[in-house]
């Protein structure tokens, strides 16, 4: 078959390059115009273009009317859409002979939505999946090709994805030799939960929570955008962080410097990566040593 692959993801590469060895064709990748900035665990469109820069021909649609386009032009049998994060009306789904797939990072229909790893991790659930699915009109809606099950736990957001990006090219290629065969899609089994796309407000850190929720929240914002809250004034990502219920204090107190202990709920985290506003991502023990942290102090 003819494949369009469109995404603006990293996420992509381990199914581009899977497809490279298969017995498929890839024409081209469908991406959106990058924008200059952007929060998130997936990097942007520019960082896919680097990556495999002059192997493949590039197409990009900022709306409707260029996906329409980029698709007749491109005559694709099939799309394969992974973290597109561009809504695919009617007309665009018709126009491949086989219509579009979607690699989606969750065991639907749990955790339909643009943050699945992030709201999984979120939910407190030690494994998720992914999902190969034909796209239809709803929101990840769309009968199943195919599944794996993957461990998410004690993993962060960006570690998680990563993983699951290759465990997911090998659920692509099946689906892609299923609709060769013209194997049907199962309809979707269970109770639909959402996972809405990541708010501002929520990457902030509440000492008053249990220490549990604290380090789901460290780990599920982490790498990016980073969970974060304040210190002497300055805004401070927390990047990893191990439970301790040893030792406890008021919550956000400084129990100890080394290692660098601070107080939640019902116990304390130990900090092990951290990022202050404006520089580097270090460990806690060079953060320690360069900012004097005596105990006592709070973060906020």
């Amino acid at each position: 078959m003819k494949i369009l692959l469109a995404s603006t993801s990293r996420l992509a590469l381990p199914t581009i390059e899977l497809l490279a060895t298969s017995n498929q064709e890839i024409i081209g990748i469908l991406t959106k115009p990058d924008k200059p900035s952007g929060r998130g665990l997936e990097s942007r469109a520019q960082e896919l273009v680097t990556e495999i820069d002059g192997s493949y021909q590039f197409f990009t649609a900022s709306n409707q009317t260029e996906l329409v386009e980029a698709l007749r032009r491109t005559k694709p049998d099939l799309v394969i859409a992974i973290s597109f994060g561009m809504l695919v009306k009617p007309e665009s789904l018709s126009i491949p002979k086989h219509g579009w797939i979607n690699l989606h990072f969750s065991l639907l229909p749990k955790f339909r939505g643009a943050a699945p790893v992030q709201r999984a991790i979120l939910a407190g659930e030690k494994s998720t999946g992914v999902t190969v699915f034909a796209l239809d009109e709803g929101m990840d809606t769309g009968p199943i090709y195919t599944t794996r099950e993957f461990s998410i736990a004690e993993m962060n957001a960006g570690s998680a994805l990563d993983a699951m990006a290759r465990i997911g090219s090998n659920a692509v290629l099946e689906a892609v030799e299923l609709i060769s065969r013209d194997v049907k899609p199962s309809a979707q089994i269970g109770e639909p939960t959402l996972a809405p796309k990541i708010s501002n407000s929520e990457l902030q850190i509440s000492f008053v929570n249990k220490v549990e929720e604290i380090q789901r929240k460290i780990r599920a914002f982490a790498p990016k955008p980073g969970a974060w809250t304040t210190f002497r004034g300055n805004r401070i990502k927390f990047l990893a962080a191990e439970i301790d219920r040893t030792v406890s204090g008021t919550a956000g107190e400084v129990l100890s410097s080394s290692p660098l202990l601070v107080a939640g709920e019902d116990g304390s985290l130990r900090i092990h990566l951290l990022q202050e506003a404006g520089k580097r991502i270090m460990t806690s023990e060079e953060w320690v040593r360069g900012a004097r942290i005596q105990v006592g102090e709070k973060f906020e």
